[in-house]
């Protein structure tokens, strides 16, 4: 994927720094705050008996410090406690000059896998497919038809990252390909996404992007969410950046993908994770299917010693369309997203519905992340967990 230059990087001027303080939004009814404030009076008074609007208060004194500092031009954060969105916070620019709000678009780059995995477990739940029918029943790629691994593959094992493909088909010159037989072990693959996606359509003769209207979008009340450029996309986009070469063109695709390149808002992203955590739109069967490990990725727990780090996870994996980290006392479902100038994250923890969604335009977004899941989830096993990755 190719992208172009739009402007070349600039120093954070006054300006950008009144910006960046300027443009915090507390979705509590109340105006946007000055720079003097970070929250309205009465919101201020509040917070010293509402420990969650204490911790936007904090948020919003260090967030326009982390985006300078890591040269990122913007972060939506959205605070979910008790399965219900507590608030939500923007910060920073959507393009040089114009502040990020509640209505910018983000891509959110692999954060539409999660989106795209509730669309067929709904329509699983709905008795219309089933997660461990043959796709070579409705499906079958070109590339692999003459390799008889392809009747093994099944939605179960596209939507855990089993199908044994690399993540794209340039990385096996351009071909799709098994490069472990499916089943065997986590391979993550936005191939397999692709693949449950074309099936999907063939199988109940519809497009996709009906399907996930009809069984997501319209019942969660997501009106700002599409995985193919829209006209109303017009002036919303938050531009993707890289930090020493600027802002680059923004990624679209023509017809939708599973995997990659959704866009939508830091509210509407927060309405999808508050209806994963109360397992809306889905059997109690395959809400637990989806919240259970399916398969074991070694990866987050590589560098841990678990004898030595009480914060490491005591497994790591995949469930239907996120990754699942089990520690000591809690499990954590998550998801992350980054592509050039892009980095995204949304993750819960599944015992007592508390999560957050959070939404970057830099490539060093993470940077700026983290911190802030730090200070939000302050004493948990995750937040240190995530330090320890800075």
């Amino acid at each position: 994927m190719e992208y172009r230059h739009l402007t070349r990087p600039r120093n954070f001027t006054p300006l950008f720094r009144s910006l960046l303080i300027g443009s915090v939004l507390a979705l509590t009814g109340c105006e946007p705050p000055s720079s003097e404030s970070s929250l309205p009076a009465s919101a201020e008074q509040t917070a010293e008996v509402d420990p969650g609007l204490s911790l936007a208060r904090k948020l919003d004194e260090e967030a326009p410090q982390w985006l300078m500092e890591r040269d990122v031009p913007s972060l939506s954060v959205a605070c979910i406690r008790n399965g219900r969105v507590q608030w939500t916070r923007i910060y920073g620019v959507q393009a040089q000059g114009i502040p990020a709000t509640t209505q910018t678009l983000y891509n959110v780059a692999s954060l539409a896998k999660p989106i795209s995995a509730e669309v067929i477990l709904r329509l699983a739940s709905a008795g219309r497919l089933s997660l461990d029918e043959p796709l070579s029943d409705h499906w079958i790629d070109p590339d692999i038809e003459n390799d008889p691994q392809h009747k093994e593959l099944t939605l179960r094992l596209a939507l855990s990252h089993q199908t044994g493909f690399r993540n794209w088909r340039y990385q096996t010159e351009g071909v799709l390909r098994f490069d472990t037989d499916p089943g065997t072990q986590f391979g993550y693959s936005g191939e397999g996404y692709e693949y449950a996606l074309r099936f999907t359509e063939r199988k109940l003769e519809s497009d996709w992007a009906s399907l996930a209207r009809e069984y997501l979008f319209v019942p969660t009340g997501m009106t700002n969410t599409a995985y193919t450029a829209q006209i109303w996309f017009a002036d919303r986009i938050a531009m993707p950046y890289a930090s020493g070469e600027g802002y680059l063109e923004p990624s679209t695709q023509e017809s939708p993908s599973a995997a990659d390149d959704l866009y939508t808002t830091i509210g509407d992203y927060a309405a999808f994770l508050v209806s994963v955590m109360n397992d809306e739109g889905l059997s109690a069967e395959i809400a637990e299917q989806r919240d259970s490990v399916q398969v074991i990725n070694p990866g987050p727990t590589a560098d841990c010693d678990a004898g030595q780090v009480t914060y490491c996870p005591q497994r790591a994996g995949m469930g239907l369309g996120w990754e699942i980290l089990e520690f000591s006392d809690e499990k954590v479902l998550l998801h992350t997203g980054g592509d050039a100038g892009e980095q995204t994250m949304a993750f819960y923890f599944a015992a007592r519905r508390d999560g957050a969604v959070l939404f970057t335009n830099g490539n060093n977004g993470l940077q700026v992340m983290i911190p802030a899941i730090a200070l939000l989830f302050e004493g948990t096993d995750l937040a240190d967990f995530a330090m320890s990755k800075r």
